[in-house]
């Protein structure tokens, strides 16, 4: 259970955080994925950052093989190690705010211009918006249209519209239940450590919309022009 949750939450922010609204979908894996009845392996991260082999020797013919746990052993031993060599700094911290219908309204609005305005941009390669701003040439046009929609920066553009996607998706399908019980099982795992705990616990909590943004994306659900706008960040997909 722990290693699913830490590979997921690791996932959630490695794909492009530029684009922290598009990781609505991988919300949902990390409310759902649950050890029991998994079929497949999870894939564990390279031990290398960048994914190569340095250091490690081929296989050579007739070399003799190192002896290997029992499989059953090994199996046990991935169950309650966290995958790889996963650090606390690894582990996203999600942070979410309080909306106003207002604020909700201006950022799914400029969302919807820039997603087209810049969609050949390469915002995904980027690790936040603001080095986007800074160093692609597209950038200050960009800044320049989140700020004519009021707000101070990009990044305060980013927090509000990933909140409201966050709240989108737990009014249409919510998962509270879900969230709440893999909260429960971290909260008793014994060997995990407690700021690693913590951050983890931090992160799932801030998947689950308070009362105040369930009733913002309620009200704008019920607005005939904002429902159909709200949808579209429902469809965004990585």
């Amino acid at each position: 259970m722990r290693g699913i949750i830490l590979l997921v939450l690791i996932g959630l922010c490695s794909s492009g955080p530029a684009w922290a609204v598009s990781h609505v979908q991988d919300e949902k894996a990390i409310r759902l994925a649950q050890v029991d009845g998994a079929e497949d392996p999870v894939p564990l991260p390279p031990a290398n950052p960048d994914g190569s082999d340095e250091g490690v020797a081929p296989d050579e013919p007739g070399a003799p093989s190192a002896d290997l746990p029992d499989s059953g052993q090994s199996s046990s031993q991935d169950d309650d190690m966290p995958p790889g060599d996963i650090s606390l700094g690894e582990i996203p911290v999600i942070e979410v705010m309080e909306l106003t219908t207002d604020i909700a309204k201006r950022a799914l609005d400029s969302y919807l211009l820039v997603r087209t305005k810049y969609e050949n941009a390469d915002l995904e390669s980027y690790e936040n918006l603001q080095d986007f701003v800074d160093q692609n040439p597209e950038g200050q046009a960009f800044e320049a249209d989140i700020k004519a929609a009021g707000f101070a920066n990009v990044n305060d553009w980013n927090l509000a519209i990933t909140t409201l996607g966050f709240a989108y998706t737990g009014v249409v399908d919510d998962q509270s239940a879900d969230i709440q019980q893999q909260i429960s099982e971290l909260e008793a795992d014994p060997e995990l450590a407690r700021d690693m705990k913590d951050r983890m616990i931090a992160s799932l909590k801030a998947m689950i919309p308070s009362e105040n943004n369930r009733k913002v994306v309620e009200e704008l659900m019920a607005d005939a022009d904002y429902g159909e706008k709200l949808k579209q960040i429902d469809i965004v997909e990585e």
